[in-house]
């Protein structure tokens, strides 16, 4: 009787193993960044002023490191932004975070879209693209 009630718990155990492994793996994502525009306090609008540096291309999303990463160009390759929150929310996922004084926000909604927002003082980034869970890539 010991030993039915043992082997049900072990199956038990590994079945939410299974469950969980699975949900983790869809909370990383490759994205495709597609455009991005700045808007500044006294209403200018364009791309956003990166200083010498290019405009990311592609970044990793990380929600249980709770991480973006980028991925190209291969200038900016394996720069890192450390987020403080990532939750799901209504099916869609929202991460946010602060780099520099800035604001980051974050979506990926169910259908693959992605939006980042970055707040400064006196601009606002607005970033779009798609996105992929990563081991559908794999």
């Amino acid at each position: 009787m010991a030993t039915s009630a043992l082997k049900l718990v072990v199956l038990g155990m590994a079945a939410n193993v299974m469950l969980l492994g699975s949900a983790w793996a869809g909370q990383t994502w490759v994205c495709a960044v597609t455009s991005a525009v700045a808007v500044d306090e006294d209403g200018t609008i364009g791309p956003p002023d990166l200083g010498d540096k290019e405009r990311p291309t592609f970044i990793r999303v990380d929600a249980e490191k709770k991480e973006l990463t980028l991925l190209a160009p291969k200038s900016r390759k394996g720069e890192v932004t450390k987020l403080d929150a990532a939750r799901e929310s209504d099916g869609q996922w929202v991460l946010s975070g602060i780099e520099h004084g800035r604001g980051i926000n974050l979506i990926i909604n169910a259908d693959g879209h992605m939006t980042l927002s970055v707040i400064g003082d006196g601009v606002v980034w607005s970033v779009f693209g798609h996105a992929i869970p990563e081991q559908e890539i794999k």
